[in-house]
């Protein structure tokens, strides 16, 4: 009988006492507390079992070690003495306005204050009600504070009129762990994004961020070891459900789900909601991460913005960047690596500095990332564009170039004029972004030793050559291919050749001439 698998249940009591399965990840527990003083923060993407830390943090604080029976940090060296624990998940509270965060911040610490035995006097400041229930905290013991998605409301305000008024209540609220530094045994905050910009890393210059240590790389998410050791027999058992061989089928799971990586020296993990709905749901690939939250906020700053996603997936980019997540300033590379739609795929020296590559982790990821993209840069519905998408694989399989363009015209004329850029490279990645999802193999900017392709397709039967041209003829585009030997790479093949030159106008913001020749 299998232990049954939760993906909803992020209370660490509830968990070992109803029996659910729990993949111990204590050791990277007891590797935290073992020092005598711990200020930490650390940020993964949403339904990584961060909360579910912070809930084993809170019990191991308070003393009670018969909860971990059988687990790693059970045997441990540590003395289980127990701490005034101060936990606070910040997005239980409703940020609609700063007035609005305040007065949920205000709750939030007096039940903690209630729980401890406190009775405190402040009534209407967050930031000092904080402050006294720290203080007062400390005749208990030294105080352990564990604050889990610091960033949920300047992740929903993000575009707001009022975010500088929410931020200075967080400031107000999260200077007190540097204020109160020496009554502190033990802080570990967690978010998705690590905002720069903002007084908690700022001001707390005692906070260590282990986001990107490798000794902690795999403190979320499962490991292909783990993967084998507590869900082996439920994949080979699915594997002979679905009729399928074992073998082939564990690498396709592990090309869905597994993939993200935190140090570019880890090992890559699944992400645990994902395996779970995929093993609950009899085996069945589906975006189970997706479909566990929107993305909205993700796509909203591409479009803000004005982000070349694209780009993001062919440049190497500093490890700087990478640092964190800047408001003012807002790039691709931090904001899609922190919330888990990018990984780290390697990192490469450039002039004895570390620079990085960036990869969709998993197909899971790849596949609903890009329709929703597709979909949020026109404006249209996810039905009506997953439809398009159908249309164009079967135009690409049968090799009808006249729906292919036919569907891409209807596509660009729908996108809102407001969206839609003057720039050729801005239409290239709207078709680039489109061909993604035809399941061909797909490459932009190939780089040849005389030139630069805009874009390659490569089917099973069959290689397209695409050129863009912005106001200038497409036999321009076509001559270019020729002249260059874009085709030579791919004349070994043994696949027919179509070249494509494909001319935008900036008047009509669309495709205006499309001209193709077969490579003979």
């Amino acid at each position: 009988m299998y232990q049954p698998i939760t993906t909803s249940n992020y209370t660490f009591e509830d968990v070992i006492i109803g029996g659910d399965l729990y993949v111990d990840k204590t050791d990277f527990f007891h590797k935290l507390i073992s020092v005598n003083k711990g200020i930490f923060f650390l940020s993964r993407p949403r339904r990584f079992g961060k909360s579910l830390s912070v809930s084993i943090l809170k019990n191991i604080f308070k003393g009670k070690k018969e909860l971990f029976k059988g687990l790693k940090i059970y045997d441990m060296p540590y003395d289980w003495k127990p701490y005034p624990v101060i936990n606070l998940n910040i997005s239980q509270s409703p940020c609609e306005s700063a007035e609005i965060l305040n007065r949920g911040l205000c709750a939030m610490v007096r039940n903690n204050a209630k729980e401890i035995g406190i009775e405190l006097t402040y009534e209407t400041h967050s930031g000092l009600l904080f402050g006294e229930l720290i203080n007062k905290a400390k005749d208990f013991g030294k105080v352990v504070i564990l604050i889990d998605e610091y960033d949920k409301p300047l992740v929903e305000n993000i575009y707001a009129s009022h975010i500088e008024e929410v931020r200075q209540v967080l400031e107000n609220f999260y200077i007190n762990i540097k204020a109160s530094d020496e009554h502190l045994r033990f802080v570990f905050m967690t978010g998705v994004t690590k905002f720069s910009k903002v007084s908690v890393f700022s001001k707390l210059n005692n906070l260590r961020d282990i986001t990107m240590s490798e000794a902690f790389a795999t403190m979320y998410g499962y490991t292909q070891v783990e993967v084998e050791r507590y869900f082996g027999d439920r994949m080979d058992w699915l594997a002979d459900k679905n009729k399928v061989d074992r073998t082939e089928y564990r690498e396709r799971i592990q090309n869905w789900y597994n993939g993200f990586r935190f140090h570019e020296d880890s090992l890559t993990v699944y992400n645990p909601v994902s395996l779970g709905m995929f093993i609950n749901e009899g085996g069945r690939f589906s975006n189970f991460w997706f479909s566990t939250g929107s993305p909205s906020f993700i796509f909203k700053v591409l479009k803000q913005q004005n982000i070349d996603f694209f780009d993001t997936l062919f440049r190497p980019v500093d490890s700087v960047i990478l640092d964190s997540f800047d408001v003012a300033n807002m790039q691709a590379a931090p904001l899609l690596l922190q919330t888990g739609y990018l990984t780290i795929d390697r990192v490469e020296m450039l002039m004895n500095e570390p620079v990085y590559y960036l990869r969709f982790p998993n197909m899971e990821i790849e596949t609903a990332f890009e329709k929703h993209l597709v979909s949020s840069m026109a404006e249209r519905n996810l039905d009506v564009v997953t439809s398009e998408i159908k249309q164009l694989q079967k135009a690409l399989v049968t090799n009808n170039t006249k729906d292919i363009e036919r569907i891409l015209k209807s596509h660009i004329a729908a996108i809102p004029y407001a969206n839609r850029s003057n720039m050729e490279e801005n239409y290239q990645n709207i078709i680039y972004s489109v061909f993604r999802l035809l399941g061909a193999e797909i490459h932009n900017e190939v780089h040849i030793n005389n030139g630069r392709i805009d874009t390659v397709i490569v089917n099973r039967n069959h290689i397209y050559i695409f050129e863009f041209k912005m106001d200038q003829p497409a036999k321009d585009a076509i001559s270019q291919i020729k002249v260059k030997g874009y085709a030579i790479p791919y004349l070994n093949d043994g696949k027919p050749i179509t070249l494509i030159g494909i001319n935008f106008s900036r008047e009509v913001r669309n495709i205006v001439e499309w001209v193709e020749e077969e490579m003979v």
